[in-house]
């Protein structure tokens, strides 16, 4: 934006600052000629107002005054960045009322010698306008070169929005879609790290609140919200197909044409980013899933050979677990050698997972089963079973199928141990009586409905199926020790 006192930089004395001295930084949108009582019908607003004064007479003083102050307060209302008076045609001298009425109304005033031209002036802001033009394209092109080479790097998505934050000169934050981090940038952040420096305390709780509510409200939602740090306004950023992230600014209202480009550049890079790698995702998922149909139907050699092609290392030993394909049994993503790996099949969700802890981990609120630590070379022995129990598993309950190298009987005596009460000895009253409700019911002198909710209670606290027999067995032997 062109400024006053760069514009009188410009004419080389063709315009000259009268008051104040200096001038004060005022931005102008162009300069625009008239000898109108009221020009501002035909101004927008910020425009440098050149007149001779024609519209500026009168036969005394107080009728010279009175018109100066009423023509001044109508450049004024009317948004004029400042008036520039040509002497010699009308006045060979600014008038003390014109000078007056402009100190009063904080106008700044500027003239224009006789021998000057007003074209002169026109001609100097059309020139700053081409040169700042140039400079702006210049600078346009480096940032897009920027924004460029940041999505070409690994952490693209904080290193574009450092670079948006350097170039906006405000903070940028990028939301994500699916529990994946956020980024945050505060201006000044080109080449440093998109960690939230110079970003306002709790912005990115407050940001994540607010792009969650929009989501709910309806894909593709804009909005400029208030948060306790001042306005921001949040952009949805998607590709068409996956989920929607948004693109936060610390400011609200319109973006300068300028900066307008270059954050649909960054929200286009954010949005190619985010297909590439959900494709990439599907992809892994896709390869995951063909290792494990491999392994399902026996040949985990090929199975093997495959990962080896894939540059994984399946695991020698693994829990084989099946999910309920529904709401809370979300499809596996991320599939890799040393994650789950994961195959749809007549609507249930087939898992290799890692023996690597003592059970496998699992989302909380799946229903399914799971059977292991096995070889890879008898998950096919297993898989029947474990399918079969994940169809009669309750709602929201992953049950254990007793397959496996080796059960841990004794964790479990000593968590039936730990929780207290009956449930001990009615666990192991039930397993003498083998699953009998009615036996179990008279060993203890209770009813058979307070047995079941026991033995409910207890399969719950230890994660597995107390009627499958090598669970039965395993804990038997321990409790009897």
């Amino acid at each position: 934006m062109i400024t006053l006192a760069q514009l009188a930089d410009a004419a080389h004395g063709d315009l000259v600052p009268y008051w104040p001295v200096p001038l004060p930084r005022v931005e102008l949108t162009g300069v625009h000629v008239s000898e109108l009582e009221d020009p501002t019908v035909f101004l927008d607003g910020g425009e440098l107002l050149l007149t001779v004064g024609m519209q500026l007479t009168g036969t005394d003083a107080q009728t010279r005054a009175e018109g100066a102050r009423s023509y001044v307060q109508r450049l004024v209302e009317g948004r004029v960045a400042a008036l520039g008076l040509g002497l010699g045609s009308g006045h060979s001298m600014v008038p003390d009322e014109l000078r007056a009425a402009c100190v009063d109304a904080g106008l700044p005033l500027l003239t224009v010698p006789r021998e000057s031209p007003f074209l002169a002036v026109s001609r100097a802001y059309w020139e700053l306008v081409r040169r700042g033009g140039a400079a702006e394209l210049t600078a346009l092109l480096g940032l897009q070169v920027a924004l460029t080479r940041a999505a070409a790097k690994d952490d693209a998505e904080p290193a574009i929005v450092r670079e948006l934050a350097h170039a906006l000169g405000t903070w940028v934050a990028y939301l994500p879609e699916g529990g994946a981090a956020p980024s945050c940038a505060g201006p000044g952040a080109a080449g440093g790290p998109a960690d939230g420096r110079g970003v306002p305390a709790g912005l990115v709780a407050e940001l994540l609140g607010e792009a969650a509510a929009l989501r709910a409200g309806g894909r593709g939602a804009t909005a400029t919200v208030q948060l306790a740090s001042g306005p921001a306004a949040l952009y949805p950023v998607s590709d068409g197909a996956g989920p929607v992230a948004y693109l936060a600014l610390g400011r609200g209202g319109q973006l300068a044409p300028a900066e307008r480009h270059l954050f649909l550049t960054a929200s286009t890079l954010l949005a190619n980013r985010a297909a590439g790698l959900r494709r990439a995702e599907e992809e892994r998922a896709r390869s995951g899933g063909m290792l494990v149909a491999l392994v399902l139907a026996g040949h985990d050699d090929a199975a093997r050979l495959l990962a080896g092609q894939l540059g994984w290392a399946l695991p020698e030993t693994v829990y084989l677990a099946v999910l309920v394909e529904s709401a809370a049994a979300p499809q596996p993503s991320g599939a890799t050698a040393e994650g789950p790996l994961g195959f749809e099949l007549g609507g249930r969700v087939y898992m290799l997972l890692p023996a690597d802890t003592s059970r496998p981990r699992l989302a909380p609120g799946v229903r399914g089963a799971w059977g292991g630590p096995v070889p890879l070379r008898r998950v096919r022995e297993i898989a029947g079973q474990v399918a079969d129990a994940a169809g009669q598993a309750p709602s929201g309950r992953v049950v254990r199928v007793g397959h496996g190298l080796e059960l841990p009987a004794d964790e479990w005596a000593a968590a039936l141990a730990d929780a207290g009460g009956e449930i001990l000895p009615t666990v192991r009253a039930y397993l003498k009586n083998r699953g009998q409700w009615e036996a179990t019911a008279r060993d203890l002198g209770v009813h058979r409905n307070s047995v079941r909710h026991r033995i409910a209670r207890s399969a719950e606290l230890l994660g597995v199926d107390l009627d499958d027999p090598d669970v039965a067995a395993h804990l038997w032997l321990a409790l009897r020790t």
